[in-house]
């Protein structure tokens, strides 16, 4: 009787267990896929849902179309490198451990105490994946991805040799891949052909890239069609699971280079301008076969995916024209001030929107939000509390639920920049504040009547010039090893003999000139 009885005790244990488990499974089954798809260097009117004429993007316009659309989101930085660390990690320039695209130290990176949103939702059950663009973390250091809560990544950890779309290699898990079929490939003609006015990349009459340099190049693989076939492989691989990835592509960041001209060979344009539309039109295809890959495996319901830009308007600077000068033929720009390295509206401004079908009605919302909510977000998506950080989550909005306070946001801040080390910028309600240097007066525009900036209203607007002061006071904390808003050129140099004693200089590596039979690990 009692081994009966023990019999039916531990029976009935493991059916209870077992129970628990199916339900365990069946909630984290029911947490939905995340896919972030960052694109680097895209202007704000490179995609035809939002007006551009000279070309088209029919996947993310429907994406866009059937999603809700932010009017008013901003990176968390006017450049590459911070950009990205924000997205990650939830901080504004104020806070980030990365706040330009280079220290006193060179290319820095995160450490291990940084708590990335892979991380995050690494805690809560999901497979994490990063394909693309790094650029917050070179080999060798701390911050690389595969320390930072990926449990897969490929692609350039160091964001300059990303400037290439025929590498030498590519990194895989913090280890490096060879691709020789790229070895011999030209990059400095690459490199001319942003400050030539003439094409230099050679194409056959079908508009079919001839890479220069390489033995074969019939077998030459650029780099984001890599990348990408890696990214449909990690959803593949993790499909029947909770899974984030981040996308972080390459396009279409200069210099101008595709393997196809397609059909914008016979438009009547010079061929930077035919590159682009189709470095655009690679993009655009790529996103349409993830959502093509999600569909066949059936969990296109349970995926939610983001877009946005990672900076303001850079397309200037592959065409040789002056700072911030649109585009006569492709009129990209869009009406905001500045652009690409400094935190001027328009340095900072992304398109940004987020398509879950059947859960995320679709529209537009107007609210002020930062891609450094993407954390708190995630975590929200996830069921998991997010660590304390500068960013809110979106989800609220997301679902069509009305705001209890008035704003998401009291202001979002912006400091630093390649054009602008010591500047500061913030945006809240209806005001964008900018300075040069704390040295400098403070500019003040109404964005609601002059969202191109053009008339500063500081003078008449006493009240609001004191508020955006106290901004910039509240939202800063010093950092180490960049410049801080105000620092002296002495202090600086300290800082850099500081570096150099230590051994802590991270100098990135250009695109190409490095093999993976070299030492890859930096100091």
């Amino acid at each position: 009787m009692r081994a009966f009885l023990t019999f039916f005790i531990n029976a009935a244990i493991f059916f209870l267990i077992a129970i628990y488990i199916d339900s365990c499974t069946l909630q984290k089954n029911k947490l939905p896929n995340i896919i972030f798809i960052l694109a680097d260097d895209m202007s704000y009117y490179d995609l035809s849902g939002l007006g551009q004429k000279q070309f088209a993007t029919p996947h993310i316009d429907e994406l866009m179309k059937e999603g809700l659309f932010f009017t008013e989101a901003y990176s968390g930085s006017p450049e590459c490198a911070p950009s990205r660390a924000s997205l990650m990690t939830g901080y504004h320039m104020g806070h980030c451990r990365i706040r330009n695209n280079r220290s006193v130290r060179g290319q820095d990176y995160l450490l291990e105490g940084d708590i990335t949103v892979a991380e995050m939702l690494k805690s809560a059950g999901y497979a994490t994946g990063m394909v693309g663009k790094w650029g917050i973390g070179l080999p060798g250091t701390e911050g690389t991805p595969d320390k930072q809560g990926f449990e897969y990544s490929f692609g350039f950890y160091d964001q300059l040799r990303a400037h290439g779309y025929y590498p030498h290699y590519l990194m895989e898990n913090g280890k490096a891949v060879a691709i020789p079929e790229n070895y011999g490939f030209d990059m400095e003609r690459t490199y001319n052909h942003t400050y030539s006015p003439q094409g230099l990349h050679t194409y056959d009459e079908n508009g079919i890239l001839i890479p220069d340099g390489v033995g074969d190049p019939s077998k030459a693989i650029n780099s984001q069609d890599y990348i990408h076939r890696k990214g449909l492989q990690f959803i593949r691989d993790h499909h029947k699971t909770p899974f984030f990835l981040y996308y972080a592509t390459q396009l279409p960041h200069g210099p101008c280079i595709t393997p196809d001209l397609g059909k914008y060979k016979e438009m009547p344009w010079d061929q930077k301008h035919k590159e682009w539309a189709a470095m655009m039109e690679h993009l655009d295809r790529h996103v349409g076969e993830i959502m093509e890959t999600l569909e066949e495996l059936n969990i296109l319901d349970r995926t939610i995916l983001f877009f946005a830009g990672d900076n303001g308007y850079s397309h200037w600077g592959y065409f040789n024209r002056k700072a911030w000068e649109n585009d006569s033929l492709f009129n990209n720009k869009g009406p905001w001030a500045g652009g690409k390295f400094l935190p001027m509206d328009g340095g900072v401004r992304v398109p940004f929107f987020v398509n879950w079908p059947g859960n995320i009605k679709p529209g537009t919302s107007d609210e002020v939000i930062a891609l450094y909510d993407f954390p708190a977000t995630a975590c929200e998506l996830a069921g998991i509390d997010a660590p304390l950080t500068d960013g809110k989550s979106l989800v609220p909005l997301m679902m069509g639920k009305t705001l209890v306070e008035e704003n998401l946001h009291e202001y979002l801040y912006w400091e630093n920049g390649s054009f602008g080390p010591h500047a500061q910028a913030a945006r809240f309600r209806n005001w964008f504040a900018f300075r040069d240097h704390p040295d400098q007066p403070l500019q003040l525009w109404d964005l609601f009547s002059d969202i191109s900036c053009n008339s500063d209203v500081a003078g008449s607007n006493g009240e609001i010039v004191e508020e955006a002061l106290q901004i910039f006071m509240d939202s800063h904390v010093t950092s180490e090893w960049y410049v801080n808003p105000g620092d002296s050129e002495e202090l600086t140099e300290q800082k850099r003999m500081k570096a150099e004693s230590a051994g802590t200089i991270q100098e990135p590596v250009r695109a190409n000139s490095r093999y993976p039979e070299d030492n890859l690990e930096h100091p």
